[in-house]
């Protein structure tokens, strides 16, 4: 009797973890281990003239797509950010936020561009951060992130 009661307690256990959907954990956000950024304008330590700042960069090893066009969460785009700090978001978990929810719009954008420009930058001392995001605006994990810092004259 207690051979048939033990063989029971086994199958109802068996049962239930084959009926009920084990948890998964969520993903965690990724990218191919050889994805780099390299700002390539302004060069770090550059003085540029007061006003419109145009920020180029390149991309190696994953391909972008606009925020608003991705299909998957893994359709790949940029942050850029001046003057703001990103530790907020980058390598965190935490989405940087879109439209009303943005801070700074004009100083934290959000592109599958190689090229950002930041209106009307006042003289003094400044700094660009670039970093990649997957679909939801979480930066991957580990983070591909570079920065630059540059006087505006």
């Amino acid at each position: 009797m207690r051979a048939i009661a033990s063989a029971v307690a086994v199958l109802t256990v068996l049962l239930t973890a084959c009926a009920s959907p084990a948890a998964s954990p969520s993903p965690s956000p990724t990218v191919k281990p050889l994805a780099t950024i390299t700002i390539t304008a302004p060069k770090a330590g550059a003085t540029v003239p007061t006003g419109d700042v145009v920020v180029t960069y390149d991309v190696s090893d994953v391909t972008l797509v606009p925020a608003a066009s991705a299909q998957k969460p893994e359709d790949y785009h940029l942050h850029a950010a001046m003057d703001v700090d990103t530790s907020t978001w980058i390598g965190t978990g935490i989405p940087v936020p879109v439209g009303v929810q943005n801070p700074s719009a004009s100083r934290l954008m959000h592109t599958a561009a190689k090229t950002v420009t930041f209106t009307n930058v006042a003289a003094g001392d400044h700094t660009v951060t670039i970093w990649l995001s997957l679909a939801s605006h979480v930066s991957v994990r580990p983070p591909v992130s570079a920065t630059v810092k540059f006087t505006v004259r």
